[in-house]
């Protein structure tokens, strides 16, 4: 039997974070990370990058070197397959493993219909949020020249952009790319942008069926048109990682997510979520960012500096097709808002700055992005619209 003061379900940006700032602050503890994947913690968020280019050093959030000295214990290949929580153990593959403190940064898995899968169509369609999707589509890249992507959001926008050079068609059911981060100038700016470089965008549609034709895929759309491809990759939607929470004591939400409260703990007063699992007021932003700062407050709270999280607006980035966009705060709810914009497309330089009451409550850079820290001191604070009038230029 191993115990251990603290053990951490999921080696993503979130558990690793906790598990380095709880060294931050106490350097006695006992420390796990069970992670699930065969190699150690990496960027998510570089996947795209490395579809073309060899993995280096720069695509792990840590050495190994960074673990042993920190005295972090680090289980590679350890699926946890049930927690029992009143007995305090997580039970993995021939091995249970014990804590005082358990923290859930499982992540999440992309949604991948099951209707349209069978034994004909598995080989052709793919899924892309780890490291083995990524060596999975290493392999089949060569091969293939017609790519389809489902999902025009952060993700899926990425791994169309690490593409490029293969046919490309993504396929959207918003009626806009990007329509949570996004306006409708912006959206249509960069979907033009997009398009002018050879990538096929449609919008408004979803896959009926599909079926094996020529080694590939023909797919059915719900607006009756047909298109082929040689490999098919969902990129819309994602599902939390819960499924060894199987105790009475039921922690999830309807979504298959832990509820937490501001303090990132659940009702279980010694099992606290951070990262992509973890849902506040309903809800998870999903981003770096969350994952990042719901991690330190974790490692604090369970250390006893009681902290909360404060449900600020969080920025979204995208870097993709040469392209660099932040947006943060509500771009919709643009009632008795003051808007200032401003518009440069040959340049396709596009700001916008959202205040209500003399506050700052979203901004938008869509390929000038160096103003992004500053506004970001004053998202939801009072502005001098004189200050941001200036940043527009």
């Amino acid at each position: 039997m191993e115990k251990y003061d603290i053990v951490i379900i999921g080696g993503g940006p979130a558990g690793v974070t906790v598990a380095e700032q709880i060294r931050k602050e106490n350097k006695n503890v006992s420390v796990c990370i069970l992670s699930h994947e065969k190699v150690l913690p990496y960027y998510r968020l570089k996947l795209g990058y490395y579809l073309q280019n060899p993995i280096d050093e720069k695509f792990f959030l840590k050495s190994s070197d960074w673990y042993k000295a920190n005295n972090i214990r680090l289980m590679l290949n350890s699926r946890v397959k049930e927690c029992i929580f009143e007995e305090k153990v997580a039970f993995l593959e021939g091995k249970k493993i014990h804590w005082d403190y358990l923290v859930i940064a499982s992540g999440s898995k992309p949604y991948l219909p099951e209707h349209l899968l069978n034994e004909k169509t598995q080989n052709f369609v793919f899924t892309f949020r780890n490291y083995n999707d990524l060596l999975l589509l290493q392999k089949r890249l060569s091969q293939v020249n017609k790519v389809v992507i489902v999902g025009a959001g952060l993700l899926g926008l990425e791994l169309a952009s690490a593409l490029e050079g293969k046919k490309i068609t993504i396929i959207e059911l918003s009626e806009r790319i990007l329509p949570k981060q996004l306006d409708d100038v912006a959206s249509f700016l960069l979907k033009d942008y997009v398009e002018k470089k050879g990538i096929e965008i449609i919008l408004g549609t979803k896959i009926e069926n599909i079926e094996t034709c020529r080694n590939g895929l023909e797919i059915v759309l719900s607006n009756g048109q047909p298109t082929y491809c040689d490999l098919l990759i969902f990129s819309a939607g994602v599902v939390p990682n819960t499924e060894f929470i199987k105790s009475p004591e039921n922690i999830l939400n309807s979504k298959k997510g832990i509820e937490v409260n501001y303090k990132m703990q659940t009702k279980i007063s010694n099992v606290y979520a951070c990262g992509d699992v973890a849902y506040i007021d309903g809800q998870n932003p999903g981003t770096w960012t969350f994952a990042l700062e719901s991690a330190k407050i974790v490692a604090k709270n369970i250390l006893g500096f009681e902290t909360f999280y404060q449900n600020m607006p969080l920025p979204y980035f995208l870097k993709a097709f040469g392209l660099e966009i932040v947006s943060a705060g509500d771009m919709q709810n643009l009632q008795d808002a003051n808007i200032l914009e401003f518009l440069d497309k040959r340049k396709m330089i596009y700001k916008k700055f959202v205040v209500k009451n003399n506050k700052l409550t979203a901004y938008l850079l869509l390929n000038d992005t160096k103003t992004h820290l500053q506004l970001s001191k004053f998202l939801n604070n009072h502005v001098d619209i004189k200050l941001l009038e200036n940043l527009l230029k």
